[in-house]
């Protein structure tokens, strides 16, 4: 017969000799070990690469500073270099206005050719001028200088324009000022009951 040897334990159970009851929690503290220095050491790596990152953006943004001023300067120097060529025409016309026995159709025809250049360059841009004259009020693309008293048909109709809006690619980068038209109240009212008769 073969004999086992087993020892009692704490509460009276019999143990087989080749298995103490302080392994077991001693390989499970070993893996816990384990666990916790690979856990460790991807903080590590993780707080390692945290550091980079914030290392590489504190140089992007202070590159960024430092190319900024140059970017609007090249972009002075680009409309700079567009405007020219408009500024050109405006002396030739001057020159021309002063001359004695100057021909208005020759001004004419100068302003014409500067309006022509700045036609070309607006489209060149993307710039749309933005025409309110007759049109509903739209306060996202105008602004109301002043209104006056209209018939009820022109009530909230741009009756005037005193400044040309502007959009850039479909932004607006000036509002057109315009004069509304608005009718007193007693002529809406009137207009109504004409409506509902």
């Amino acid at each position: 017969m073969n004999k086992k040897k087993h020892s009692k334990a704490q509460g009276g159970e019999e143990i087989p000799q080749g298995k103490q009851p302080s392994e077991e929690p001693r390989q499970e503290a070993a893996l816990e070990d384990d666990g916790k220095e690979k856990q460790e050491d991807k903080a590590g790596q993780y707080l390692e690469q945290l550091v980079r990152l914030q290392a590489d953006f504190e140089n992007y943004r202070k590159r960024t500073e430092k190319e900024r001023p140059q970017l609007i300067n090249y972009g002075k120097v680009e409309t700079l270099k567009k405007l020219l060529p408009l500024y050109d025409t405006l002396l030739k016309a001057e020159g021309e206005s002063a001359k004695p026995g100057a021909n208005v159709e020759h001004i004419k025809q100068g302003l014409k050719m500067i309006f022509d250049q700045f036609d070309k360059l607006f489209k060149a841009e993307g710039v749309k001028i933005i025409s309110a004259k007759g049109k509903a009020y739209d306060p996202m693309t105008q602004e109301v200088v002043t209104t006056i008293a209209c018939p009820p048909e022109q009530d909230g109709l741009v009756l005037e324009e005193l400044a040309a809006g502007v959009e850039i690619d479909g932004r607006t980068v000036r509002p057109a000022q315009v004069i509304v038209g608005k009718s007193s109240e007693d002529e809406k009212e009137e207009a109504e009951k004409q409506e509902i008769l």
